[in-house]
């Protein structure tokens, strides 16, 4: 009788296990029926590559690479291993499928990139998550795959490869995980034992870093938004003599779980505040009330919005991952944030009434996009204007759903 209960429990298990991840996957090609149309909102839903083998797309980076005067998409695919970039086709073609790519050497599982000139050739360059760093071989060369020159510094993930001059010497340097970085060499720049590292300190699980002179004293801090153990801080630079030591730590918010985060000025004082998704699906608002200094926060908790009848995704299960300043009203003197929620649930955008100092002045708005059930997994919202209209438009990586690397096409024209 054990042996057969036990033999029960297992198919049972076995059952749910792949209910689940079916409900997780869905149908691949269920995009199809919602891409190219429109909501009451007037946005429309576009895909540049779909990903029906699970590949993963999981970030992209844009930059006009062939130098033709459209955006070009860089993009990684995580459980896929490998990056490719998506030249535009044009404002003619651009709503359909973006077939001329390069696929570049296979660098193994990627859940973020970066883009910057490391060589300071004057080329824009790509960062694979962190460690594999591919040498932009100029316009004669760009379109061959086989010509980008590799360079690993290392295996493992490591998450928002920033390129930035760390130690003020006029060089691009590379922050890596938010816990390292390495100096850009004087010569021999595309050889990774000339690539010196220099330890900044920890961050377990970290899913935004932003370079910014937060305190004001003049030099670049960096800011990190981190998921597991350490949650919102910055690492302060105490200036040229110290930037090769570790790098002292001042707690933001404690909080874990949460996911993305953005620098902006929210609520229109001058300032530049924090926007965070948080673990529950609330956005934080972090308002900074002074203007010199080591900043200072009023934390502002705006709660999810109900979401459409007939999604799967409720309450908490909707939760915002994505988050981006976005012009949404016509009024440019306060910016909205858009919201990208992780699973099967309609995206949104916050406005602000009064100062926006309480949850009561801000107002949550549903996007009407359609098929938001189909969309399994999202990532970031990366604002461009993709089209050449004037207007940002969203660009976002799906990974379970089939959608793969899609751009929601703002309606408004400047």
């Amino acid at each position: 009788m054990k042996t057969v209960l036990r033999i029960m429990m297992m198919g049972l298990f076995a059952l749910g296990a792949g209910w689940a991840q079916a409900n997780q996957t869905g149908d691949a090609n269920a995009w199809k029926q919602f891409v190219g149309k429109t909501g009451p909102s007037g946005w429309r839903a576009n895909v540049i590559q779909p990903d029906p083998h699970d590949d993963g797309p999981d970030g992209v980076n844009f930059h006009d690479w062939d130098a033709d005067g459209d955006l070009d998409v860089f993009v990684n695919f995580e459980e896929g291993g490998y990056s490719r970039l998506y030249f535009n086709p044009g404002p003619d073609e651009i709503r359909g499928l973006w077939t001329d790519y390069i696929e570049l050497e296979k660098h193994g599982k990627c859940e973020d990139s970066g883009i910057g000139d490391l060589d300071h050739d004057g080329d824009i360059d790509y960062i694979a998550n962190g460690g594999h760093v591919f040498f932009n071989p100029g316009q004669g060369d760009l379109r061959d795959p086989t010509k980008w020159v590799r360079m690993t510094l290392f295996e493992q993930e490591a998450r928002n490869p920033i390129v930035s001059d760390v130690d003020g010497d006029g060089l691009n340097d590379l922050i890596v995980g938010a816990e390292a970085w390495y100096k850009q060499p004087a010569e021999n720049k595309h050889e990774a034992t000339q690539w010196k590292r220099y330890e900044l300190g920890v961050a377990d699980w970290p899913m935004s870093t932003i370079v910014n002179d937060i305190d004001g004293d003049g030099d670049q801090d960096i800011i990190v938004q981190e998921r597991k153990k350490q949650g919102t801080f910055y690492y302060e630079n105490l200036g040229a003599e110290y930037v090769t030591q570790p790098w002292p730590v001042r707690v933001i918010d404690t909080e874990i779980e949460g996911l993305f985060m953005i620098l902006g000025d929210a609520n229109a004082d001058g300032r530049p505040d924090l926007v965070k998704a948080s673990k529950k699906g609330e956005v934080f608002l972090y308002l900074r009330t002074n203007d010199t200094g080591p900043p200072k926060y009023h934390r502002v908790e705006v709660p999810i919005p109900v979401q459409p009848d007939g999604l799967t995704a409720k309450g908490d299960n909707a939760r915002s991952k994505g988050v981006a300043f976005i012009e949404m009203n016509g009024d440019p003197t306060t910016p909205e944030i858009v919201l990208i929620p992780e699973f099967e649930a309609q995206l949104w955008y916050l406005t602000m009434t009064g100062d926006g100092m309480s949850s009561e002045n801000w107002a949550n708005n549903l996007m009407d996009l359609p098929g938001p059930e189909s969309r399994k997994k999202m990532d970031n919202a990366f604002l461009a204007d993709l089209d050449g209209d004037g207007d940002m438009d969203i660009a976002t990586t799906e990974e379970n759903g089939g959608w793969g690397v899609v751009w929601f096409e703002n309606p408004t024209t400047k």
